[in-house]
């Protein structure tokens, strides 16, 4: 009698069986192809990069305005002899410009003449003084008496207390004249404006001709770098990146002028004053560079 059923069933655990050794020869043949790397593990530092644009500006600048008002009537010379102007390379002591003088030099005359006559009047003052001492020396001698009547005798001794005080008066003019003398000479020499440092001048803001005041809310003539060398990168850095910023953090930065240079430097101040930009809250990280080459 036949049995069809079971050999279907039988031919089925058949096929199954190759399946299973067919997939079980495809794994191990995959396992043994399996590679593996392995790595000495170790401790490093973890890179965070904090993008932020900003400005090179000098280290150190410094503006020179003018000390007393006047009409500019001339610019100095450097040490090639060439009228000062925007990148000229000054010393300390260099004449960047001057101020028509006429009117403190007069000054000058002036307070010295009265210093002169304020001399005379002391010496006229002594002259008085010694005359009326001797007198008054007189009067004590003989004292009141049918020689000398008693108001003769107070005249004498008022004369000689007067008289030395205007010996006192004239020595205090004399004081006051030379005070304004050396104030004259002063303004005259603030005629001349020079440079106080050694630098290259970076912005000239005063011509020929113009006239310029002297007070607190005047503007400077002259903006003047004092050492080029070294310089600073000013950065705008979102309030959020801030406290990962702190003094001496190496720093890499580029300039559109060198695009495809990298330039090193490190952080310097973290300034606390916030400012608003773009309505994004930032803090102005100054980051100081060496300049030895003058590229930037």
């Amino acid at each position: 009698m036949k049995h069809p059923g079971k050999k279907a069933l039988i031919a089925l655990i058949a096929v199954l069986l190759l399946v299973g050794l067919a997939a079980w020869q495809l794994t191990r043949s995959q396992g043994n192809s399996l590679a593996y790397r392995t790595a000495e593990l170790k401790r490093g530092d973890l890179v965070v990069t904090i993008n932020a644009t900003g400005t090179v500006e000098p280290e150190e600048v410094i503006d020179v305005g003018a000390q007393v008002a006047g009409r500019i009537v001339s610019f100095g010379k450097d040490a090639k002899d060439k009228t000062v102007d925007y990148g000229s390379l000054v010393e300390a002591g260099t004449v960047l410009a001057r101020i028509d003088d006429s009117l403190y030099a007069a000054d000058v005359a002036q307070a010295e003449a009265q210093l002169l006559s304020n001399k005379a009047g002391l010496q006229k003052a002594k002259a008085d003084l010694f005359r009326t001492e001797q007198e008054w020396k007189r009067a004590q001698q003989l004292g009141p008496s049918q020689a000398l009547s008693q108001s003769s005798y107070e005249g004498y001794e008022a004369a000689q207390k007067t008289a030395l005080a205007q010996v006192a008066v004239s020595e205090a003019s004399i004081r006051q004249a030379e005070a304004a003398l050396k104030r004259a000479q002063r303004n005259l020499g603030y005629c001349t404006i020079t440079s106080p440092v050694k630098g290259i001048i970076v912005d000239r803001r005063v011509n020929i001709g113009q006239t310029v005041v002297a007070s607190l809310n005047a503007p400077s003539l002259f903006l003047l770098a004092k050492d080029l060398t070294r310089i600073q990168v000013w950065v705008a850095v979102n309030e959020a990146d801030i406290g990962k910023i702190h003094p001496g953090q190496p720093v890499t930065f580029t300039v559109d002028a060198f695009p495809n240079e990298t330039f090193r430097g490190e952080v310097g101040k973290i300034r606390l004053t916030a400012a608003m930009t773009q309505n994004v809250v930032t803090y102005t990280v100054e980051i100081s560079t060496d300049n030895a080459d003058g590229r930037l």
